[in-house]
């Protein structure tokens, strides 16, 4: 398979089109939560699939009572951090309780190529329970963990990376949201960045190891409260050289 790091950008969007239309890459494109799939709001169901670039939605969710846990499709303002859509919305998740999860799993079409990056934005507040997203590898790779960022016990921390694992800073802030974006920089491995936004600004960087084919986003026993709400939006798949 090519490398499309080795052309410039005006061929490397078209082999990265190329390969997409054969299925051999991801098809470059966005999710957001304003797109007209997903229906009626704020209502977001399993197999809804707006955008391009992406599978239907996955949405899981376990333990009882099932009215405090769920999925919705609303204003992230609502936690203090904003990572709308134009549409003033994004997708929201909680499990309010000990023993209740919430997991929202998305494949990518394909896994990416060499070149390609997967981005999405998260936004959080309070730090009690689990809440975060994986980084999944292919089915031919048995689905596993490539990279998982997690808030929880009053920090954001990185796990399962090749490279920069740990905090990437512990300072509570009620309007904080990440940029998180993955690039493929082999067939075997990739980079990936981390940058905070709001209250209080960072970035962390690292690697990882696999093929990354698409991305898992939780919550897991969080106090009640929209505080502990965890939000999702601005996925997008981009190649090399792509604006």
């Amino acid at each position: 398979m090519h490398h499309p790091r080795f052309l410039g950008p005006a061929l490397t969007a078209a082999l990265i089109a190329f390969q997409a239309a054969a299925g051999l890459a991801a098809t470059p494109g966005r999710d957001e939560a304003d797109d007209p799939a997903y229906g009626k709001k704020p209502a977001w169901t399993s197999g809804e699939n707006g955008g391009r670039g992406f599978k239907g939605w996955n949405l899981v969710g376990t333990g009882q009572p099932a009215a405090e846990r769920g999925f919705k499709i609303a204003d992230s303002r609502s936690i203090n951090a904003d990572i709308n859509s134009a549409g003033g919305v994004a997708f929201g998740m909680f499990a309010n309780r000990k023993g209740l999860v919430a997991e929202a799993y998305r494949t990518f079409d394909a896994p990416l190529d060499v070149g390609q990056t997967f981005s999405v934005e998260v936004a959080v507040n309070f730090r009690s329970g689990l809440r975060g997203l994986d980084i999944r590898a292919p089915a031919s790779d048995k689905e596993r963990v490539l990279f998982n960022f997690n808030v929880g016990a009053d920090d954001y921390v990185v796990h399962k990376a090749a490279t920069g694992n740990g905090s990437v800073g512990s300072a509570y802030h009620a309007k904080t949201s990440f940029k998180l974006t993955f690039t493929q920089t082999s067939e075997g491995a990739g980079s990936w960045t981390i940058t905070r936004r709001g209250g209080i600004e960072g970035k962390s960087v690292g690697t990882y190891e696999g093929r990354a084919a698409g991305v898992k986003f939780y919550v897991n026993g969080t106090d009640g409260g929209k505080e502990n709400e965890f939000w999702v939006n601005h996925l997008a798949i981009t190649a090399d050289g792509a604006p």
